[in-house]
């Protein structure tokens, strides 16, 4: 690898970190066609993007570049595309061959979300807890509620909403779930990817206004393992289901992705 593309490569993954996954695909167009890790920074970047189909092929064609039995960063990221595109065998299948080359807590927590997608939530524990002896800092044990526990927290942020928030909600079932299922999230797996903590589906109260016409009934689901998952401690997971639900609540009263974020609901 020459300097130029060293520094093209470097300065791109910076701009990931950052964020920019656009900017990085512009410098990255510096670095070296024929390096796996160039098509690997545009297949990272593409996911970023929520273009799977293209995050696909870069990962294709880093994988013809690599040499050798395999690169396990290159497999997780495989299986990472393979999960948004709830390709669930395909992503179990990378991720163990990316783990007979080497443990990782990453690939640990990966093969714990299809345990808990497969509905073997004792051996999803066990998983969580390994990767967390391998790296305590970065992959704590996630807090666990019984159903009545995460129930009873529900009720506390329902009862907390605002009267806006509080009035859609008489019209909205709220379905609580240990995890997400290919039938529920639709057509868009890049907008509904297995790890998603909550799920407005249905039309909205915007959208029912305005056609006037018979559409599917919205609902709101939350997905207890995920938020479970994205918290650290229990203070932490009871507010993650208060900004879950008001979030999905949002998009029933006709906000988008950008006006939920306005509202702090990110």
């Amino acid at each position: 690898m020459s300097e130029r593309d060293y520094a093209a490569l470097d300065a791109a993954w910076e701009a990931l970190d950052r964020g920019e996954p656009e900017h990085a695909l512009e410098l990255c167009s510096a670095a070296s066609d024929e390096l796996a890790e160039t098509w690997v920074l545009r297949a990272t970047a593409a996911l970023d993007l929520d273009d799977i189909d293209t995050a696909r092929g870069a990962a294709l064609k880093a994988s013809e570049l690599e040499d050798g039995e395999g690169d396990p960063e290159l497999l997780v990221l495989q299986a990472e595309i393979d999960l948004r595109d709830w390709e669930i065998d395909a992503a179990r299948e990378h991720l163990e061959r990316a783990q007979s080359l080497g443990k990782s807590p990453v690939i640990l927590s990966k093969l714990a979300l299809i345990e808990d997608l497969d509905g073997d939530f004792g051996r999803a524990d066990r998983l969580l807890r390994e990767a967390h002896k391998l790296d305590p800092q970065n992959f704590p044990t996630p807090p666990r509620l019984s159903e009545h526990e995460f129930d009873a927290q529900l009720k506390l942020a329902v009862h907390a909403l605002p009267a806006q928030f509080q009035a859609a909600l008489e019209s909205v079932p709220v379905i609580v779930e240990p995890m997400p299922s290919r039938s529920v999230v639709g057509d868009d797996p890049a907008e509904t990817p297995p790890d998603l903590l909550g799920l407005f589906s249905g039309a909205s109260r915007l959208e029912q206004l305005e056609d006037g016409a018979a559409q599917l009934p919205p609902t709101i689901h939350l997905f207890q393992r995920n938020i479970e998952r994205s918290s650290v401690e229990r203070g932490e997971l009871v507010e993650q289901i208060r900004v879950t639900l008001y979030h999905e609540l949002a998009h029933y009263l006709g906000f988008d992705e950008e006006g939920v974020a306005d509202l702090g609901l990110e």
